[in-house]
């Protein structure tokens, strides 16, 4: 174990920028995080109301592909504006950690998690905090998105500056580059940031046979109903999921290997099935497969899609529905191992002087 008197070299890595500067604190599980924005022009007309909906875009517990850790993320100005403009000294920032569960890191303070920064931060540093993520959690980039819509205001309404992002991957799927929508002379210009919101946000659908949402009707009391629809979704995940790894599995080890291992029979039926069965919609109502195959009249003939639909909402952000729909079903691959898994994005600015 590395110890706090470990050599190590200590920078200043919370800070960045020159003219606009800005500064993040905060641990995973403290009393709050946030970030000091220095150099912000005086006279922007700025509420907590123009950097809200940025932080609530990257809120956690949105959908069961992140983290389920429960956090409004209201954003609080404390500092550096008055009477709803800035004053042009530093404007602090501030959110509060409602979800504070540090007791639930204790197995992890000796181990570094895999997936994780912990080691990386235990290198350079010579410690870290014991209760997740501590600097190196993804609770970090609340102050930087605080802070970037402030940059963005002032930049649209100074120079009429838009700027547009998206997730282009997620472990090995990647979006491909000929799906991002491109102007004259092959330029790209990438989707607006309601058509991402839009375009990248699929509808999970089940299999009627595995899953049944319970009504009041046949459970009156809320949170016994509550606990029977989890527990109807963990088993249709777990039914889907063991589909899924059934497929993956035999389609690695190959065919001649999957014979020998006596499974070939399972895979081809998981095969069959994965097929023709809808997992996801996008917001135009097209049907999808696990993988991203597009369902067509003939593959849906017959099927009842009222009774597939969930009111579950994916928020991939990725604006090209097949390839979202892979992105959705490795996360959930990789959730139930209890893993974790990165990703990449994808940006277009407009405007820039």
């Amino acid at each position: 174990r590395i110890s706090s008197t470990s050599p190590c070299r200590h920078e200043a890595m919370s800070t960045f920028g020159q003219v606009f500067r800005v500064t993040t604190f905060g641990e995973s599980h403290c009393k709050g995080v946030g970030a000091i924005v220095d150099g912000c022009p005086p006279c922007l007309a700025l509420t907590e109301a123009d950097i809200q909906p940025q932080l609530t875009r990257r809120r956690p517990g949105q959908s069961r592909l992140t983290t389920p850790r429960a956090e409004k993320d209201l954003v609080q100005i404390l500092s550096g504006t008055e009477h709803g403009h800035t004053l042009g000294t530093p404007i602090g920032l501030f959110v509060p950690n409602e979800d504070q569960r540090p007791g639930d890191y204790k197995e992890m303070s000796d181990i570094p998690r895999p997936g994780h920064a912990d080691f990386t931060y235990l290198i350079k540093y010579g410690n870290k905090a014991s209760s997740g993520g501590g600097r190196s959690s993804a609770r970090e980039t609340i102050g930087r998105v605080a802070a970037g819509a402030i940059a963005e205001k002032w930049l649209r309404g100074t120079y009429g500056t838009e700027i547009s992002c998206w997730v282009s991957s997620i472990g090995d799927v990647s979006l491909p580059e000929s799906a991002v929508p491109r102007g004259e002379g092959g330029c790209l210009v990438g989707w607006t940031r309601a058509q991402v919101d839009e375009y990248g946000t699929l509808r999970m659908l089940r299999d009627p046979a595995t899953f049944h949402r319970v009504g009041e009707a046949e459970v009156a009391d809320a949170d016994e109903r509550r606990k029977a629809n989890i527990d109807a979704e963990v088993a249709a995940e777990d039914a889907f999921l063991k589909l899924v790894g059934v497929h993956a599995g035999a389609s690695a080890a190959g065919v001649a290997e999957a014979a020998k291992r006596g499974v070939a029979a399972a895979a081809a039926g998981a095969a069959e099935a994965l097929r023709a069965m809808p997992c996801y919609e996008d917001w135009q109502g097209g049907v999808y497969t696990h993988d991203g195959g597009r369902l067509g009249e003939a593959e849906l003939k017959g099927v009842d899609l009222a009774s597939w639909r969930t009111d579950e909402l994916l928020p991939l952000r990725c604006p090209h529905p097949p390839t979202a729909c892979r992105m959705a079903t490795l996360i959930r691959q990789v959730k139930v191992e209890k893993d974790s898994i990165g990703g990449g994005g994808g940006c277009v600015c407009t405007g820039v002087a």
